[in-house]
Order: structure tokens, then sequence, then C-alpha cells
């Protein structure tokens, strides 16, 4: 006889998403797996533009409304499955679509070891502009067993409720952290070669780019600081890499005025900066791109360090001053 299939809970988090959520639910809906398999939770953390209604719409979506007024990634995400019973748990963003034969393909890969599976997350529209194309190429994580998986993610529920689930006081980087508490067990991460969603950045101003950068880089001095000192550090060298290229080039240039030197030190700077353009053929191996992309990309990696370095000043100095950065409705 056999055996049926798993029942999974979709947890789907967003805040003001009402232009992508019937989109999200519709494709976990339209996927090669049977509906009455299937369980749906919406968590809306704050939205004014409709969301948690539309998500109403449907009938067989549960919509939870997070009341706390500095919203998190992982404080939806704990309340989106532990809402649930069902043994399996996929986590998304409201910004996705789950790709039809995602489900398919990752449950034979799950086991005692391998709680946890993820797939690829593509652009949909890579090729919108520069901003999309870099986000794009930056989806392009290794295969196998890994580290960390990012906001699309199947697992078992007992993973979550060994661990305690997310930090549900990270502004950013829940993802990688759960990870990093999940391999600590003795569990492997697996990503397969396969598609598991399609995301939309939505990126197309200048000072949207530097506040993804900023969040990302007080993420990267949150988690690579509170890991520094173990055997299993996270994102240390991250954070290490973004405070010499970030940090050095204006100590340098601060220097040189200083010394009376003021073209030395811009010149230091500058050799320091450009460190991204000196490995342009990597880059265009590592990504498969053209020389024109790698040049795009070497341009990005380059500047991305400065507002990354901003982000770990503001974590070094919130924690000093005991004014964490939150996440706020306003």
């Amino acid at each position: 006889m056999t055996q049926p299939l798993p029942k999974i809970g979709v947890v789907i988090i967003g805040i003001n998403v009402s232009r992508y959520i019937d989109g999200c639910i519709r494709s976990v809906l339209s996927c090669d797996y049977p509906g009455d398999r299937l369980e749906i939770v919406y968590v809306d953390g704050g939205s004014d533009d409709g969301s948690p209604e539309l998500a109403e719409t449907f009938d067989n979506v549960q919509v939870i409304r997070l009341d706390h007024p500095h919203p998190t990634p992982g404080r939806g995400r704990n309340a989106g499955w532990r809402a649930l019973s069902t043994p399996l748990i996929q986590f998304m963003d409201a910004d996705t679509t789950l790709e039809p034969g995602w489900f398919r393909a990752a449950l034979p890969n799950l086991g005692d070891r391998t709680p946890c599976v993820c797939g690829f997350r593509r652009e949909r529209h890579p090729k919108r502009n520069r901003y999309h194309l870099l986000t794009e190429m930056e989806w392009g994580y290794e295969e196998g067993p890994c580290r960390y998986f990012g906001g699309e993610v199947l697992l078992y529920r007992y993973a979550l409720e060994e661990t305690g689930g997310f930090d549900a006081h990270l502004v950013a980087g829940e993802d990688p952290e759960l990870s990093r508490r999940i391999r600590k067990t003795g569990w492997e991460i697996l990503r397969l070669p396969v598609p598991m969603s399609t995301h939309d950045i939505n990126m197309n101003t200048f000072s949207q780019y530097l506040k993804r950068a900023y969040r990302s880089g007080h993420a990267y001095a949150e988690i690579g600081l509170k890991f520094a000192t173990t055997s299993d550090p996270l994102w240390l060298r991250e954070l290490l890499r973004i405070t010499v290229r970030g940090g050095l080039p204006p100590a340098l240039i601060g220097a040189g005025l200083l010394a009376g030197y003021p073209l030395t030190g811009l010149l230091l700077a500058l050799l320091v900066a450009a460190k991204p353009f000196y490995a342009l053929k990597h880059t265009a191996r590592t990504f498969r791109c053209s020389t024109g992309q790698a040049l795009v990309y070497a341009g990005h990696s380059a500047f991305v360090v400065f507002p990354q370095f901003a982000g770990v000043i503001r974590y070094l100095a919130g924690r000093l001053l005991s004014r964490p950065l939150h996440n706020s409705l306003s």
C-alpha cells in the first residue's frame, strides 16, 4: 500500500506585499502536490496596504496579524510554524513564488540526518536593471551540503522545536543564524541543484540599494561577533572583509591629510578599494558571466562595503549605547 504524502505547512511572511501575496499563495496552491496535504499560513507584520485582507480571500489560508511595534522576519516565521501542526514546514517570503515541482524534488532528500533541504532561488526580472542583475548573481550558492539556507527552506518540524526556532530579535540574518544552530546539533543542510523559488527584489533606486547594504552590514556585525570566538564562526570572514575594505580607505585618506600627504593617502585608499577589479577573470568564471557583467559586479563589490561598514558601526554604537536597531512600522 502506498504511503500517503506527508502534510506540509507553508509559512509566508510579509509587510505591505499586496502586489505579491496573491501570486505567492496561488503558486503554492497550483504546485504539483495534493491540495489536501497542504496548509498555508500568512503572517503579516503590520501592513497598511490590504495585504492580510487579500490573503483572507483564500478559504484555505490562515492569516495571522502580528501585534508588535518591531516586527522581524524571525518573529513572523515563528508565529507561522507554531500555528501549524504539520510534520514538515516550508518557509517563504511573500515576494517569491514556489516552483511547481519543488516539493516532489525535495521530499526524497529529507532524512534523519538531513532535516533541511533548499534549492535555488532566481530573480524574476534579472535584466530589468543592474540591481536586479546583481541580485540574480548573488543567488548562486553552492550545491550539496551547505552552511546555511535563506528565506525559502523545507524542513522537519522537529528541527525547529529542538533549536527553538528563529531568533526573533534579529532585524536580518535570522535564516543563517538558525542554520548554524541546526548544524551544531549534528544535522546537515542540503542544497539541491533544482529550482525552488522565483523572487522579485523590486529594487529601482540607489536609496533602496543603500538601505539593503546597510542592513546587511548590521547583520554581518551582529552575527559575526556573536559567534566570533566559537569553533564554528559564522560571517566573521565577511565582517573582517567589510571592516578592512570599508573602513581602511577612509582611514588612509584621513591619515594622509593629517600627515600632509593627501595624494599618497588617496592613492593607497584607491588601491584597497579597487581590489575586486583585480579578479575580473575569477568573477566571470564563478558567475559564468560576461566581462561586462563581471565589471558591474566588481564595481558593486568595491562600493557596497561602505554602506555595509556604516551598518557595522551602527550595530557597535547600538551595543555601546544600548540602543539596538529595530524594524519599525512608521
